[in-house]
């Protein structure tokens, strides 16, 4: 059993989450699931189900499916057991334990940041979100976004118009695109040698809780995040609270006064109170935006970056 089958197969048990197969591969205890004293030592992890010979049989034939509809797809696999897994997965809580990608996995690793906010900008949000990616991009700054529309879309864009990289985070499977008319993005992004990765099988569709916990690597994947716009009950609050769990630097974009009544900045407003938060609100801000990251960024890898000039 190959590492890919032996770790979607574990999460094909019930009861076995992401924090549980983490701990069984950092213990070594699992090296194989076909035997006896597997289904021994997972029953003696008190799941909340019994799991029996039959149950492993199932998740493991739902494995070998789900590795033949990736091989069908062109969607590559990679899990926490294989060296090529993103390191920067690798570093945060909860981590996922394998991840699907279609394009440059090499970009996972690339200095990034995340540009996020709401799907129904104000057209000046969309124009900012478009203008902070191209110029993040120029600077050498793969955009790292979820493919939805508004915000994340205009990141997408913004990037690619100035010849960058840039990833899409997906909260589902990768034989499908959400939203489906940003397909034509979607191929684009990788075409344009970025990447589109999820932590969900072929298969699996959208839901409230799949785009939270995308979130979390969106924010892991980057140096640091930028919101450009958001409602007070908009998504990108738990992208801004997963960045500050993980260490990251966060801006938020502040509008000028003359749209101080769009729903779209409400959010805006309450993460601009947080002194953590850096507003970005002119070219000069964002160039100090850019320098803190850089700052971090070039002390954590100044060992392995190839310097050029921008």
């Amino acid at each position: 059993m190959d590492k890919a089958e032996f770790i979607i197969t574990l999460t094909g048990i019930k009861g076995l989450g992401r924090r549980r197969i983490n701990k069984i591969i950092n213990q070594g205890v699992l090296n194989s699931l076909e035997t006896d004293e597997t289904i021994d030592y997972l029953n003696s992890l008190n799941l909340k189900v019994m799991i029996t010979k039959s149950d492993l049989i199932h998740a493991n034939e739902m494995a070998k499916r789900t590795i033949e509809v990736c091989t069908r797809e062109n969607i590559e696999i990679s899990t926490v057991l294989d060296p090529n897994f993103p390191q920067k997965l690798k570093n945060i809580n909860d981590n996922p334990v394998i991840i699907y990608y279609k394009g440059n996995t090499n970009c996972l690793s690339d200095k990034s940041i995340a540009v996020i906010g709401t799907r129904n900008p104000s057209l000046h949000g969309a124009d900012v979100s478009y203008n902070i990616s191209f110029t993040l991009s120029q600077r050498g700054y793969t955009i790292v976004s979820g493919l939805a529309d508004g915000c994340d879309t205009f990141a997408h864009l913004g990037s690619l118009d100035a010849f960058g990289r840039t990833i899409a985070v997906m909260p589902c499977g990768l034989d499908m695109v959400y939203p489906k008319h940003n397909k034509a993005l979607f191929d684009r992004i990788i075409k344009n040698n970025g990447c589109a990765i999820s932590e969900y099988p072929p298969g699996q569709i959208v839901s409230k809780y799949k785009f939270i916990e995308r979130d979390r690597l969106q924010s892991a994947l980057s140096e640091g995040v930028i919101v450009v716009e958001t409602t007070l009950n908009g998504g990108s609050f738990h992208t801004v609270n997963y960045a500050f769990n993980q260490n990251k630097i966060v801006g938020c974009y502040r509008h000028d006064q003359k749209y101080t009544n769009l729903k779209s900045i409400k959010g805006n407003k309450k993460l601009l109170e947080n002194d953590k938060i850096m507003p970005i609100y002119s070219q000069e801000t964002l160039e100090q935006f850019i320098g803190k990251l850089d700052s971090v960024f070039y002390s954590q890898k100044s060992e392995q970056i190839e310097f050029k000039l921008l």
